[in-house]
């Protein structure tokens, strides 16, 4: 009897510490807002890095980037923009943020690589 009731009490706790934590996703009332997108350096050379911050609220957010020349590393808010060895000129970074209610809004901004 004592191993049923354990395995009972294992079990409810195992079913409670499952499942996706839908918390983090934030209101499905709230409204999608992309107030900034900012870069720590819009002058770099060829070659360079430098990080790229999007600040938006809203519902389950979802961040899609694109570059006109050279390479976006990583995914989600914050993301770091890589300048291609041959490729000098003021060049274009986009971001749409996209939210569960399948609203968007995109922003863009240019890095001058030398």
């Amino acid at each position: 009897m004592k191993y049923l009731t354990y395995l009972t009490i294992m079990l409810a706790l195992l079913v409670s510490c499952s499942g996706e934590n839908t918390d983090d996703e934030g209101d499905p009332l709230e409204p999608l807002a992309f107030s900034s997108l900012t870069a720590e350096r819009d002058t770099i050379e060829s070659g360079e890095s430098t990080k790229i911050i999007a600040v938006a609220t809203g519902y389950s957010l979802s961040y899609y980037w694109t570059a006109t020349a050279g390479d976006i590393l990583g995914k989600g808010s914050e993301v770091v923009y890589t300048a291609s060895p041959c490729q000098s000129g003021k060049n274009k970074i986009t971001c749409t943020v996209k939210d569960g209610n399948n609203a968007s809004l995109k922003k863009e901004i240019y890095i001058v690589v030398k």
